[in-house]
Formats: C-alpha cells, sequence, structure tokens
C-alpha cells in the first residue's frame, strides 16, 4: 500500500533523540515525552476504532495522513518540551487512526474477495515495502542529521503529504454490519461481548501488549547506547536503516517461518527473542552489540502480522477495527507505565543496566500470559 509507506516516511528516526537533547530535555523528559505519546493514543485508540468501523476505513486513514502532515509540520518549528509536545499530541492522532483501520482495511478487502488466505502474505507485503521505504529514508536521515538534525523533519514534509492525497484515492471494502438498528451503545455492546464470549482473545490482546511493551521500550535508549560503544552519529542512520531491513524481510517471510514453526512456537518466540535481545544488549557492551537491536526488529517484523491474523479470524467485521485498537490500546497503556520508569532509572543509573532490567522485567511479565494461552488451547 502506497498509502503505508509514504506515511512513515520518518528521515529523523535515527537522530531523533540527539534532536530532543539539543532541544534541553533530559532521558527523564523524553520518556515523559513518549508516556504522553502512549496516554493520548490510549484515549483515542479505541474512539477511533470505532470511527473506523462506523465511518470507514478510508475516512480514518486520510484524517491520519492529515494529523501526520500537521503533526510533522509543527515539529519542523519546535524548540522547547512544550512545542514538541503539542506535535507529538498530532501525531498520537495520526496514530490511533491508522492503527486497526489499516490492517482492518486490508482483511476486509481480501475478503471481499474471498481470498482472506493471503491476508499473511499481503499484510507481510506490505509492511516490506513500507519498511525498506523506512529504512532508506533512515540511512538518508543520518547524513542529513549530521549537517542538521532540523533539516531531517522538513525532509518528511513532501512524502507525509504525499500520503494524505494518497488516501484520498482509496475504495472503501465492503464489510458486513451486524444485524438490527445500528446505534453506538449497540456497537460499544457489541465489542464488550466479543471480549466477554471469548477468553482466549482477552489473553492474546493482552500478551500482544506485554510483547510490543518490552520490545519497543529500550527504543529511545538506541541512540544513547550507539554513543556508548563510540559509534559517530554518520553511522546512525545507516544502522537504523539496517533495523528497518531486518523488520521488513522478517514481516515479508513471516508466512515461510510460520509453515514452519505454527502459531504456537511464533507465539513463544517473541517473548523469548525480545527479552533475550535486552538482556544481551545490557551485558555484552561493545562496538558491534547493536547488533543485538536485530533480535527485537524480527519480533517487530513477525508482530502485527501474527497477532492481527489471530484477533481478526475470531472476530466478526462490524467489530473488527475497534478490536484491533483494543489490542493497540493496552499496548499503549502498558508503555505509558514503564516508560518514565526505565527513563528515570536509566538517568540515575545507565542505558546497559536499563536493557538488562527491560529484559528482565519482560520475561517475567510474559511467562504467566503464556500460561493462560497455553490453558486456553491458543498455544
Amino acid at each position: 500500500m502506497l498509502q503505508k509507506s509514504l506515511v512513515t516516511a520518518y528521515f529523523q528516526l535515527p537522530i531523533i533523540v540527539l534532536f530532543w537533547q539539543d532541544a534541553g530535555l533530559s532521558m527523564f523528559q523524553i520518556m515523559i515525552l513518549q508516556a504522553v505519546f502512549s496516554i493520548s493514543t490510549v484515549l483515542l485508540e479505541l474512539p477511533s476504532g470505532v470511527f473506523a468501523d462506523i465511518y470507514g476505513r478510508k475516512l480514518s486513514l486520510i484524517l491520519a495522513a492529515f494529523f501526520n502532515t500537521v503533526g510533522i509540520g509543527l515539529y519542523c518549528l519546535a524548540d522547547t518540551f512544550t512545542e514538541i509536545l503539542i506535535a507529538e499530541l498530532f501525531l498520537a492522532a495520526f496514530v490511533a487512526l491508522q492503527s486497526g483501520a489499516d490492517s482492518a482495511f486490508l482483511f476486509d478487502t481480501l475478503k471481499s474477495l474471498g481470498r482472506t488466505e493471503e491476508y499473511p502474505r499481503q499484510l507481510g507485503s506490505i509492511i516490506f515495502y513500507s519498511t525498506i521505504v523506512l529504512g532508506l529514508t533512515n540511512v538518508i536521515g543520518g547524513f542529513i542529521g549530521e549537517i542538521n538534525l532540523r533539516w531531517t523533519l522538513f525532509a518528511c514534509l513532501p512524502f507525509v503529504l504525499s500520503a494524505f492525497f494518497v488516501s484520498l484515492t482509496l475504495s472503501e471494502p465492503s464489510r458486513s454490519r451486524s444485524s438490527g438498528v445500528f446505534t453506538l451503545a449497540s456497537h460499544l455492546d457489541e465489542i464488550k461481548q466479543t471480549l466477554r464470549n471469548d477468553p482466549a482473545l482477552l489473553w492474546i490482546i493482552v500478551y500482544a501488549g506485554v510483547v510490543l511493551t518490552f520490545n519497543q521500550a529500550g527504543l529511545w535508549l538506541y541512540q544513547p547506547y550507539f554513543a556508548i560503544t563510540g559509534i559517530e552519529v554518520f553511522w546512525f542512520g545507516i544502522i537504523f536503516a539496517s533495523f528497518q531491513f531486518v523488520a521488513a524481510f522478517a514481516g515479508k517471510y513471516y508466512y515461510f517461518a510460520n509453515e514452519m514453526m505454527g502459531d504456537r512456537m511464533i507465539l513463544i518466540a517473541l517473548l523469548l527473542v525480545s527479552t533475550l535481545a535486552s538482556v544481551l544488549l545490557g551485558n555484552l557492551v561493545f562496538t558491534f552489540s547493536f547488533l543485538f537491536i536485530l533480535l527485537h526488529q524480527v519480533v517487530r517484523g513477525f508482530f502485527k502480522i501474527i497477532f492481527s491474523q489471530l484477533i481478526n479470524q475470531r472476530v466478526a467485521s462490524s467489530v473488527r477495527a475497534s478490536i484491533l485498537s483494543v489490542q493497540n490500546l493496552v499496548g499503549r497503556i502498558l508503555t505509558a507505565l514503564v516508560m518514565p520508569f526505565f527513563g528515570y532509572y536509566a538517568d540515575i543509573y545507565s542505558v546497559e543496566q536499563t536493557f538488562t532490567l527491560i529484559g528482565i522485567i519482560g520475561f517475567a511479565s510474559g511467562l504467566p500470559i503464556l500460561s493462560q494461552l497455553r490453558r486456553h488451547q491458543v498455544i
């Protein structure tokens, strides 16, 4: 999907922490910034999913692209914590409107064509190409950032604006509606009944939240970690691009791994691989120890495909975007809770010790949930 590739053409990612620090933000403030971002998406996540189910996936994606463009535009001019925070709030609206709607849009399109069995492969391809684009922009962003950190944000504008116009050309897929008179109350009741009647679905959503939270908990520590290992800013873009490429290929060839391992083994491996990578980052620090982050990217590449597939298969089209938004909401809540703590810990102790802590807490949090998934015959 061209829209997906353009909407996240972010040149600033490899140097964004440096940009924040250049604006005078501490690691604690940076984590507060991300916590506020997560809380904002929490507040918007379910309403945006309901919006997509009621008014259409296309309109949700159009509004997402619009808020993304405004957010990046504000970022270009931001100089203080408050100004950066305002830009982040617009980007939070973008994330909330985009998440759930994009995968529901794809699944409903394939369902209308009688080709739902292609969903994992099609979503993998979309993730592949959009992440390759993101990787290329990361490489270029690293070079631009070496000259001027702010210019990386200006470089995003033509792409995110193009994503808005591409969104206008999308065709809304046909989808089923629940029988009876539709009201917002009836829609919310259908969501509640869907979750209440399927305990396994609830545990899948909670597990997805834990995996997402602890796999990305170290994201904003990557750049300080590079500095600790002696890597120059010039290489940040290339390294971040390698992360995108690994995630892209992991997503594209997820279906092959699924055929070899099955859902059960992949679900277990997501937790083990993610937390192991964090522990290794914290305890084996050398010039090339950033390569352990590639394990996080494999998890990232598999994550959306396996969890959206498991959820899509279990819920009706009428609440599909809403349930996917609930899954994202759980991850955002957990992220908002842990990020300030990890930021404070990194300021007081060290980035390396924080990675170790992320791995330990993540593993301890995921094990009981895996037990519940086994109890409900998901694994």
